[in-house]
């Protein structure tokens, strides 16, 4: 069982392959550096809060805007690095290197702007969300700025054929073997568990719908704790439907404090250039070439609990997006580390073109470990009905309820009974059955090469003795003739 300890969750981040990636993830690390860059002016004077600071490249981007002092915070072993680099930059001076968790530090005053990188995968993972919050609710003024100052988190249906189509095909001739039920495991493993991939964004059915949005001057440990989301998503052409894409988008809004020239779209085109060369913004999203958040009417079927003052910001999104410096992670926009979640349904659904299809989805945190939450995803075909499993299981294009929990939390096989066990069964029996038939197989082939071989041996000695027994034949021969020359004339 995997250790769900808070020092467990610090200890990861010890290593610092982790650290190079996020550094190295270019739209996530300059996003970050363009909101010190454009707000020098706010900036200036001010005291900084860098909340799991890890390399603390969060707290030289503020030190280097002009704030006055900068708490670094970081409760993994890599403070000790933090310092090193604060030091090796010359800006200890300045940034404060503190190695603990926020949650049990003191500073001596109170600060004016709080910054993390809180976002894990689906936006929730790792739950870091809730030490940014505890932070804010110390230490923040009440003036004070969030950096990011809001997030978005997003889902749409999506088909996979590709992705299963890719590893049928690659796992179905290794050096001449077929390996398929290898791919069968590995499909197993993406139907229990949410998969993290970049997908291509023709792979989107539908245009995505909000789940909801977070205010991060004003949302609650208790808003994320859990929540349901109802959706609707107008399938316009025949599709298959694989599972359910998220991602999200961050933004960086400071009311009153104009950014005088670097806005998301700026930002994703130097991403492009610094990591391709090319100046050519054809490939960003809509939403990333005219920095709006796109969104027509809501069609969510009930409003999250932790949708808190989100329409004002909105309306700020839609009338000044040049204030507005956004990082987004959707299949359109540039990659970055956390990729897009796909949560795969037990059974792919076709869906004719004009189908309104109706989502539920519940995230959780798990009770054996708040950092990893429970994700329940059910399809609906009635917009009406705030329960309607019996109605969605008799639906033509609905699948049964599936429950994304820990691998730990169950064994594996487990016979509960619960959909995700039984059907984590049904593929398991398939895998082996499908084993046995291969190994069967393998065997057949064993047995034939060793006959083969054993023939061709055979063979070999057998021309071997053939070959030995005419040299000797011929020796004889020849030391007869010697004799016979040798003998004196008669």
């Amino acid at each position: 069982m995997a250790d769900s300890s808070p020092d467990s969750y610090f200890y990861s981040y010890a290593d610092l392959g982790v650290h190079a990636l996020m550094i190295k993830d270019w739209p996530r690390t300059a996003t970050y550096r363009n909101f010190f860059e454009n707000n020098r002016d706010f900036v200036k004077g001010k005291v900084v809060l860098d909340v799991g600071a890890g390399t603390g490249i969060l707290s030289l981007f503020a030190a280097t805007a002009g704030a006055r002092k900068v708490y670094a915070v970081e409760a993994s072993s890599v403070a000790c690095l933090c310092q090193e680099i604060v030091e090796e930059n010359h800006l200890e001076n300045i940034i404060e290197v503190i190695h603990g968790a926020v949650e049990d530090i003191s500073l001596p005053e109170k600060v004016d702007i709080i910054v993390s990188e809180w976002m894990g995968f689906y936006l929730l993972h790792e739950s870091m969300l809730d030490s940014v919050i505890i932070a804010r609710d110390k230490f923040l003024a009440q003036d004070g700025v969030m950096a990011p100052s809001h997030a978005t988190l997003y889902l749409a249906p999506v088909d996979m054929s590709d992705h299963f189509q890719e590893r049928a095909e690659e796992w179905s001739n290794i050096f001449g073997y077929d390996l398929s039920p290898l791919a069968s495991q590995l499909n197993i493993a993406d139907v229990s568990k949410p998969l993290i991939k970049c997908i291509k964004s023709e792979s989107v059915k539908a245009e995505s719908q909000t789940v909801f949005t977070l205010d991060l001057k004003r949302v609650t440990v208790d808003d994320v704790r859990s929540f349901t989301s109802s959706l609707l998503f107008s399938v316009k052409q025949d599709s298959k439907i694989f599972g359910f894409a998220a991602w999200f988008d961050v933004y960086f809004y400071i009311e009153g404090n104009k950014c005088k020239e670097m806005t998301s779209t700026a930002m994703n085109r130097e991403s492009l250039e610094k990591n391709t060369g090319d100046s050519n913004t054809d490939n960003l999203s809509p939403s990333s070439k005219n920095n709006k958040l796109t969104e027509k009417p809501s069609t969510s079927k009930d409003s999250p609990t932790v949708n808190n003052n989100s329409k004002t910001f909105q309306e700020l999104l839609q009338l000044n997006p040049a204030q507005i410096l956004s990082l987004k992670t959707g299949p359109q926009d540039p990659p970055t580390h956390w990729k897009q979640t796909i949560i795969i349904l037990p059974q792919a659904i076709l869906v004719e073109g004009g189908t309104e299809v109706y989502c539920r989805l519940s995230m959780a945190q798990s009770p054996e470990n708040k950092r990893h939450y429970n994700i329940t995803l059910k399809l609906d075909d009635d917009s009406n009905e705030e329960d309607s499993c019996e109605e969605f299981e008799d639906s033509s294009y609905c699948a049964n309820t599936l429950d994304f929990e820990e691998p730990t939390d169950h064994p594996v096989p487990c016979c509960c009974g619960s959909d995700r066990c039984v059907l984590i069964s049904t593929l398991i029996k398939k895998m082996d059955d499908e084993e046995k038939l291969m190994q069967d197989e393998v065997d057949s082939i064993q047995q034939e090469v060793q006959v083969e071989t054993h023939q061709q041996l055979n063979a070999e000695i057998t021309k071997d003795w053939q070959l030995d027994s005419s040299k000797s034949s011929q020796s004889l021969e020849d030391d007869s003739n010697l004799i016979e020359d040798d003998l004196p004339p008669s």
